[in-house]
């Protein structure tokens, strides 16, 4: 319950976003007078009214909690992509294998949940067994790299271009993350699980058909104007007067 009362809270600035970046319609991004998404908030509070009172709350309550797992697992392969890059001589190469890391590791989770034993353990394990070899040739063969203008902006702050937080152990706690969330998704029934690739398809078939033509990336430019990256530190740094420690 407390999943379906979140998503229907902020479902409308989910679309806002992608409105704003030309992913979605502009009717979505469009904000009232008191500087609310009025349009976007009451698709959302429509669209929502609608699945509870059709849906059966189980599957809502599943297809929702599953739903938020896939956001989990697409923010830890975005930041595999972001600390992570393909070498010069084979491009591509860290899509490609995260492609297959996450391939392997759906179908090892959904043989453990589905398939009769001992079957479900054999391919589980095997399955699993190349999915943590995945990872590791992903460590092995991808070079780290900085993301946005971390480095700069660090050696500008302290003199040392490295000094700024990285997410330890890149990319096994993403993959990890990911296997959990995998295994998580499958404890659905094969109804659940085909409802949700149902979902993922028709989102991904909106992108294709619309967004990839009239985002901002393609039209204008990701750097031109309110969409160039901002740093997110002053231009000095900071000083406790109490302890003279800079932070």
């Amino acid at each position: 319950m407390f999943l379906i009362i979140k998503v229907t809270y902020i479902l409308n600035n989910h679309i806002l976003s992608p409105a704003n970046d030309g992913l979605l319609p502009p009717f979505f991004g469009e904000i009232d007078s008191n500087g609310l998404p009025k349009k976007g908030a009451m698709f959302a509070g429509v669209t929502m009214t609608i699945f509870a009172t059709f849906v059966p709350f189980s599957y809502l309550d599943d297809f929702v909690s599953a739903g938020i797992l896939v956001a989990f697992t697409t923010t830890n392969c975005s930041l595999v992509i972001m600390r992570r890059g393909s070498p010069t001589d084979t491009p591509h190469l860290l899509q490609k294998l995260l492609g297959s890391f996450n391939l392997c590791s759906f179908i090892s989770c959904f043989a453990l949940s589905h398939l009769p034993s001992p079957l479900n353990y054999i391919t589980g394990s095997l399955l699993g067994i190349i999915s943590a070899l995945i990872a590791r040739k992903i460590s092995q063969s991808c070079p780290s790299i900085p993301f946005g203008s971390s480095s700069a902006k660090a050696k500008s702050l302290y003199g040392d271009e490295n000094k700024f937080f990285k997410t330890p152990l890149v990319p096994y706690i993403p993959c990890m993350g990911m296997f959990i969330n995998y295994l998580l998704i499958c404890q659905l029934s094969f109804l659940g699980i085909a409802i949700l690739f149902g979902y993922i398809l028709f989102a991904v078939s909106i992108y294709f058909s619309y967004g990839t033509h009239n985002s901002v990336g393609r039209n204008e430019d990701w750097d031109a104007g309110e969409y160039a990256v901002v740093d997110a530190h002053d231009d000095k740094p900071h000083t406790s007067s109490e302890e003279g420690v800079m932070t």
